[in-house]
């Protein structure tokens, strides 16, 4: 009866260790769980657009992931559909950063359109080593509302846009990375994958990947006026 006992006992126990473990396991940023996703799906930032936010999981876009914009080439009116978001962001003193965009940013139909140019920072740092580096910091710091990157001749591998998708996480900040279309067939960790497509004077959004939510369907957006001096570009 003893041993049974012990047996009992030291099962227990290696029970209750075994569920501490998993619990400190659980607690650390680089794990995901699913049950933990919906919560963080609803807590999104409005697009601007009622039509696509009531396509989207979050109804805005997902806060603390990233998300990917696919496009065929730069300069067709993708900034337009952020537009409504980083006025709100940067009217509520949140920096934006712009990492590596392809063209010098318009400013003052940036300003017209309600963004804050006072926390808008560009940055272009050195080769993908740096640039990747920058990206993760920023994400990472708490400070960043949200950070636009581009992609550039070099295609980020899978495990460092998961360390993107992760960062943006930790420092509960959006991200919106931009890829060419090429990218398409391509997996990524992005939590919300779009494509973009200029349409005469519309932006055409095809609805690609959402975590938690469906895919699939079409929108068209009114583009704004030029945002970007495209007879100057930055690299």
């Amino acid at each position: 009866m003893g041993s049974a006992e012990n047996f009992i006992e030291n099962n227990q126990l290696d029970s209750q260790a075994k569920h501490q473990k998993l619990a400190q396991l659980l607690t650390r940023a680089d794990i995901w769980q699913a049950a933990n996703e919906p919560r963080r799906q609803r807590n999104g930032i409005s697009s601007g657009y009622p039509g696509l936010n009531a396509l989207l999981t979050a109804h805005g876009w997902p806060r603390g992931a990233t998300t990917e914009l696919l496009l065929d080439q730069a300069g067709i009116g993708e900034l337009t559909l952020l537009l409504p978001t980083l006025a709100d962001l940067t009217q509520r003193g949140q920096m934006v950063i712009l990492v590596n965009p392809p063209h010098i940013p318009y400013a003052p139909p940036l300003a017209n359109s309600g963004i804050c140019l006072e926390n808008l920072l560009i940055l272009h740092p050195r080769g993908s080593k740096d640039t990747l580096w920058a990206i993760e910091q920023s994400l990472q710091s708490g400070s960043c509302g949200a950070l636009l990157s581009w992609q550039g001749r070099q295609s980020l591998e899978h495990k460092d846009l998961r360390r993107l998708q992760l960062a943006a996480r930790n420092g509960d900040s959006i991200h919106f990375h931009f890829r060419p279309q090429s990218e398409l067939a391509n997996a990524s960790p992005a939590s919300l994958r779009l494509q973009l497509k200029s349409s005469g004077k519309q932006l055409a959004l095809k609805l690609l990947k959402q975590l938690g939510g469906t895919s699939g369907q079409n929108l068209y957006l009114a583009r704004s006026a030029k945002l970007v001096r495209r007879d100057q570009p930055l690299h």
